[in-house]
């Protein structure tokens, strides 16, 4: 009886060392600097993507609502290719850029709208992963321009027959001898047609970064976009008015507050 009291005696005085040991090889949050313990209010992130019909770069500015939800006002320029073009080489020697054959229009569209986050679980303040799901909703604006060949015509003026280099849209093709390559980007540009249109997507968003004060995260989802007047992209293809997108993005940035 006497050797059990000793044994719970010595295991209560021993008690408060075993756990000062303990912070001290686990450490507190009042071990890490001021600036990763504070919580933050805003968050503004770059954004570089790819997705299955081009490439797209964006800028996110965000309210950090709590820790379950940040909102965002999310802006967004991506080209869009049509999924059946392919380039192709022709055998001149002169310095022209690679064509698509039976390409209409090139596409860059401009996209805003407003992207909500919402936490999934949180990850530990040493580092890991917090996954989060994600949708968001928008305006779309398509710029539309006219994608020029360099091409050798046959002409017959005053009866005389010549083969000349001319800067031409694949709308009609009859007296093409051959393609030389992709015009310069100048021609087209005063040719060029907005398309409105509202898009929509989800996705997972993978929040990498180690920092609070930095923001750093990997996004993967889908998008449907919706263009009511129409978009041609490619000769003998009907009239798209719906593009579907799956999508890879990588953010990067900083949180911070307003004093």
């Amino acid at each position: 009886m006497r050797l059990n009291r000793f044994f719970i005696a010595i295991t209560f005085a021993l008690t408060p060392v075993i756990l000062d040991a303990q912070e001290m090889n686990i450490g507190t949050d009042d071990d890490r600097p001021i600036e990763e313990r504070i919580i933050y209010n805003y968050e503004n992130t770059l954004h570089f993507s790819v997705n299955t019909q081009g490439l797209g770069a964006g800028y996110r500015s965000g309210k950090i609502r709590s820790i379950y939800n940040t909102t965002y006002w999310d802006f967004e320029v991506s080209y869009l290719r049509s999924l059946k073009q392919q380039k192709l080489t022709s055998g001149y020697l002169f310095n022209y850029s690679n064509f698509v054959y039976g390409k209409l229009n090139d596409m860059l569209v401009l996209r805003a709208g407003y992207c909500s986050e919402h936490r999934i679980f949180g990850k530990p303040r040493w580092g890991g992963v917090e996954p989060r799901w994600m949708y968001g909703f928008g305006a779309s604006l398509g710029l539309l321009k006219p994608y020029y060949y360099v091409v050798v015509v046959a002409t017959n003026e005053s009866g005389v027959y010549e083969e000349v280099l001319d800067y031409r849209t694949f709308d009609d093709p009859s007296n093409w001898i051959d393609i030389v390559g992709k015009a310069p980007l100048k021609y087209g540009l005063d040719e060029i047609k907005i398309r409105p249109g509202i898009y929509a997507k989800g996705g997972l968003d993978l929040e990498i970064g180690p920092s609070k004060t930095r923001a750093q995260s990997i996004e993967v989802g889908g998008m449907v976009e919706y263009f009511p007047q129409g978009v041609m992209l490619m000769a003998d293809n009907p009239t798209n008015y719906v593009f579907l997108t799956l999508f890879l993005s990588y953010h990067w940035g900083s949180r911070y507050n307003k004093y």
